[in-house]
C-alpha cells in the first residue's frame, strides 16, 4: 500500500500509537482499517506481556465521585507501577471514569475471580436444575451452564461491563488501552459505593 505522511499521522490520531508503529502498520496491511487491526493485535499482545510481567504496582490514586444531589459516593483505588503514570492526567482521567461507572452501574466484584466459590457453585446447581438445560447433550450442558453464568454475571463484574460512554467498550477493555499506551499494568484494586440510607 502506498501511504503518505498525512496518512501516518491519521492512524496516530486514531490508535494512540507512535510514528513507527504506524508506518510499519501502514506498510504491512493493505488498508487503513487493516493497519488498525494490526496495531490493536500488537496493541493487545504488549498488553498481556505487561500484565503478566508481575511487575510490583505500588502507585495509582484513590479518586471519590460524589453524584449530584450528594446522596450517592464512590472511592476507587487505581493502581499502576510508577509515579511517572500515576501523575498521568489520562490516568486520572480512567479512575475518575471508573468511579462513575462504579456509581452509576453499582458493580459487586471487580472480576469474576473475586465472586465467591459458593456463590458460583449454587448458580451452576439452580441453571443445571433448569429443564431447558437438561434437555441439552451432556457433552454441550457444561459449556450452556458456564455461558449463563458469565451472562448473568457480567453485570455484576465491573470489568465485564459495558462502558457508560461507550457501549461499545468493556471496562477491561477502557483499562487495556490505558496499558497500551503507557505499557505498564494498570488494575483497580478496589472500590466502595456508598449511597445514603443504606
Amino acid at each position: 500500500m502506498e501511504f503518505t505522511a498525512q496518512d501516518v499521522k491519521q492512524l496516530r490520531e486514531l490508535t494512540g500509537a507512535g510514528f513507527a508503529d504506524c508506518r510499519a502498520a501502514l506498510t504491512e496491511a493493505g488498508s487503513m482499517d487493516q493497519a488498525v487491526k494490526v496495531l490493536e493485535e500488537k496493541g493487545q499482545k504488549r498488553a498481556d506481556k505487561v500484565r503478566g510481567a508481575g511487575r510490583e504496582m505500588t502507585q495509582g490514586t484513590i479518586v471519590s465521585y460524589i453524584h449530584h444531589g450528594n446522596n450517592l459516593g464512590v472511592l476507587l483505588e487505581l493502581s499502576c507501577s510508577t509515579d511517572f503514570v500515576a501523575r498521568n492526567e489520562e490516568f486520572r482521567q480512567l479512575a475518575k471514569d471508573l468511579a462513575v461507572q462504579v456509581a452509576g452501574m453499582n458493580p459487586e466484584y471487580i472480576s469474576f475471580d473475586q465472586i465467591p466459590a459458593e456463590v458460583l457453585d449454587a448458580a451452576r446447581k439452580e441453571i443445571a436444575a433448569d429443564p431447558e438445560v437438561k434437555k441439552r447433550p451432556a457433552n454441550v450442558r457444561e459449556k450452556v451452564i458456564e455461558g449463563k453464568i458469565k451472562k448473568e454475571y457480567s453485570t455484576k463484574v465491573l470489568l465485564e461491563q459495558p462502558w457508560l460512554k461507550d457501549e461499545t467498550k468493556t471496562i477491561a477493555a477502557l483499562i487495556d488501552d490505558m496499558i497500551r499506551k503507557t505499557g505498564e499494568n494498570i488494575t483497580v484494586r478496589r472500590f466502595t459505593r456508598y449511597v445514603l440510607g443504606e
